[in-house]
């Protein structure tokens, strides 16, 4: 289904089940869309009894019911992208199938085809498959099987190295389906998705940060796909990302008695009961030119103002440098001394001083932190983010040259070489982003 323009809403429709765990179905769905930026618009299909080990009973929702659903998502605004998970029943499918092409052409469908809970337990009637096949793999794009969900598929037994994921991908493409990821998270040794498109094979590896299986993996990947695809990804980057905002949540797993579950959100509260104050640059209460208590416009861009004396404050984005520096293919982070995220780790760099080029900054902040000069280095990329700073403009350096011998100084306690497919998540979202923007510059997405 190809998209015709740019997102208009940063609104995604979830379809799919309920999980009281929280980690999978459409609490993953929606914890994803709104880690990257989306408001997810949950549609129930089915409701389920399950924790973090397994699915224990479930039931689909009436077709009137989910119709309704979907109906009272699409009379509210535009969506941006639509992505499903477990439908239930196969008349619950037809109606997501109907919505779909009457009302949502053009609109980028991610079609994870839930077929059975981890434990082996159907998780559907038996019209589904037919469905599946005829009415919703044409509408998608792209269908994000596991190995299990591909074998039944296709049909085909044998899919336990990656040369037979590209033909089951191929397979399911002929049905109809723009792009196919295969994913082989159950595969032995280390995992590799494979994705299928018209243009080429694209194969993802990767590492496993445990051994253990994580319920909502799959849930979390799809939907983490789908909102790149809405941000107007090709289905290559969407993967890219996808994987690498799942290899976060996968960090940040969390215990429970019978499983772990991602990690979706970063931990943002509560605050700590002593914060460090002079990390952040607050607004001023009071106005600097004649001491009259501050007031603000209305609206989300209204600046703070003087009704006395007319002083406006202008809460300008504060510009940074970051750099990317590789040994290799090892990436230098440094581990934060200071509050905001003292402990994690980041790039290196810093905010720019009155009368520095970026340049300059550039190699200012990498002595003081690593104590290496910046011989060669040139512009990567420039980002925005919102930190505990406030509104960041950050001008990203890719150093292609250094000389000298790292060790940590300044605002860097420690410093630590580190692969590009093992970096964890970063103290900042901008930073993440430019670790992946890294990885498919240079394929290792």
């Amino acid at each position: 289904m190809k998209r015709d323009g740019a997102v208009r809403e940063k609104v995604i429709l979830l379809a799919g089940g309920t999980d009281p765990s929280g980690g999978a179905g459409l609490p993953a769905d929606i914890k994803t869309a709104a880690a990257l930026g989306f408001h997810g618009c949950p549609a129930a299909a089915a409701l389920t009894v399950q924790n973090s080990g397994n699915v224990h009973y479930w039931e689909p929702v009436s077709g009137d019911l989910f119709r309704s659903e979907l109906e009272a998502v699409l009379e509210d605004g535009p969506v941006a992208a639509v992505k499903s998970g477990m439908l239930g029943s196969s008349v619950n499918a037809l109606i997501l199938s109907r919505v779909l092409k009457e009302s949502l052409s053009g609109c980028p469908y991610v079609l994870d085809p839930v077929l059975a809970a981890g434990g082996g337990g159907s998780l559907t009637d038996g019209d589904m498959l037919n469905v599946l096949r005829e009415s919703l793999i044409p509408l998608s794009a792209m269908c994000t099987p596991n190995l299990n969900e591909a074998r039944i598929i296709t049909g085909m037994q044998e899919l336990e190295t990656p040369k037979k994921m590209v033909e089951a991908g191929r397979e399911i493409l002929r049905m109809g389906a723009e792009a196919v990821l295969v994913k082989g998270g159950h595969l032995a040794g280390d995992p590799v998705d494979v994705l299928v498109t018209d243009g080429g094979v694209f194969r993802f590896s990767g590492s496993r940060l445990t051994e253990d299986n994580v319920h909502g993996t799959g849930c979390t990947l799809a939907s983490a796909a789908a909102v790149y695809l809405a941000a107007g990804r090709t289905p290559e980057s969407a993967v890219a990302g996808a994987r690498s905002f799942l290899r976060g949540a996968i960090s940040r797993r969390i215990s429970r008695k019978h499983g772990l579950l991602p990690g979706h959100l970063a931990l943002a509260g509560p605050p700590p009961l002593s914060p460090d104050g002079s990390s952040f640059y607050s607004s001023p209460v009071y106005c600097p030119a004649c001491g009259v208590a501050m007031k603000k416009d209305p609206g989300e861009h209204g600046h703070l103002h003087c009704g006395e004396c007319g002083h406006i404050h202008y809460r300008n984005p504060l510009p940074a440098v970051t750099l990317l520096v590789l040994k290799g293919s090892r990436l230098l982070l440094v581990e934060r001394a200071v509050e905001p995220a003292k402990g994690m780790l980041c790039l290196p760099g810093g905010f720019m001083e009155t009368g520095e080029t970026v340049p300059e900054c550039g190699a200012r902040e990498l002595f003081e932190e690593t104590g290496l000069t910046a011989v060669n280095s040139h512009l990567f990329r420039i980002l925005t983010d919102d930190t505990a700073y406030g509104g960041i403009v950050l001008a990203a350096l890719r150093v292609t040259e250094f000389r000298g011998e790292a060790r940590a100084g300044d605002d860097a306690s420690r410093l630590f070489w580190i692969p590009l497919e093992e970096i964890p998540p970063l103290a900042f979202q901008a930073h993440d982003e430019l670790v992946d923007l890294l990885r498919l510059e240079i394929g290792q997405a």
